[in-house]
């Protein structure tokens, strides 16, 4: 049985988005959902609506909006992406204190990011040390990276990973292996943590969750072998990784090619044990390709 009863989800793209479409697929277990949200008129909320959760409209900037909005929960889920992590998550947990909330699960879902100091992830850092500051009791979810972020053209071809193409551009020989774990997999993981551990093995906890371990050689290799082509692969020398970091406006990218390199993105797998249970069928490599 739950330890908490009743959650919100702030944020309402991809992570927000599968958060409540999996409180609404598991309505037996009779806990309560509400969606945060500048306006709730959305036909993305207005659906999540019909499927059983609450709405409330709230302005980021006002303490009092988000504390009304957060009366009754027990756990802040915060699906916030880069943007609203600079100022909304802290003024988020700044009045979830102030509600009452039993346990806040910032926005993570990505590298672990415990002493993080690159600039891309500094709000992330931020975040963590307000919540102690507060004495909030958190949750930390580290999960690796996306399939998306390299399956997709859109991801993939601005960091030099076109499968559509077949040609690869490496940041160094891409032998280092790194955590890849799907979205349509962690999310119902960290829902099963959250509903059935006590509030003693949530609070201030850490979990490393890995859905696949590969490195990009071996992904590449994989899609050879599904796809029967040849891939066309190039390893940057440390002096072209150099060379596109310094051309990048964007953080993220500059922040990516080392981690690939020097495989920062990669987590670990000593939380998975805790669902033996578990199926990460949108994480295995094995399985992405046609």
């Amino acid at each position: 049985m739950s330890a908490y009863k009743t959650f919100a989800i702030v944020g309402f793209g991809t992570t927000g988005t599968l958060f409540a479409k999996h409180f609404a697929q598991n309505k037996e277990n009779g806990l309560k959902w509400k969606v945060l949200s500048r306006s709730v008129t959305k036909p993305e909320l207005q659906e999540a609506a019909s499927q059983g959760a609450e709405l409330a409209a709230v302005d980021y900037d006002s303490q009092t909006s988000l504390i009304n909005a957060l009366q009754g929960v027990d756990v802040v889920l915060s699906a916030l992406r880069d943007g609203g992590l600079e100022e909304v998550q802290l003024n988020l947990a700044r009045a979830a204190k102030a509600a009452g909330v039993k346990l806040f699960v910032p926005s993570e879902y990505g590298r672990n990011t415990l002493g993080i100091t690159e600039p891309y992830l500094i709000s992330k850092a931020n975040t963590h040390s307000l919540l102690k500051a507060l004495n909030l009791p958190y949750a930390l979810f580290f999960t690796g990276l996306w399939p998306s972020m390299v399956l997709e053209p859109a991801y993939g071809s601005v960091t030099g990973i076109n499968f559509d193409t077949g040609k690869f551009s490496l940041f160094g020989d891409g032998t280092e292996p790194l955590s890849w774990t799907a979205p349509e997999d962690f999310v119902p993981f960290v829902y099963h943590l959250l509903t059935t551990l006590q509030s003693s093995q949530l609070e201030n906890a850490v979990f490393q969750i890995e859905g696949d371990r590969k490195s990009f050689k071996q992904i590449i290799a994989l899609w050879e072998k599904k796809t029967g082509r040849k891939a066309d692969i190039h390893e940057r020398s440390e002096e072209e990784i150099q060379a596109y970091i310094n051309a990048q406006e964007m953080e993220l990218l500059r922040f990516i090619p080392r981690q690939w390199q020097h495989g920062g993105m990669r987590v670990g797998n000593e939380s998975n044990k805790l669902w033996p249970e578990w199926n990460p069928k949108n994480s295995k490599w094995e399985d992405l390709f046609a």
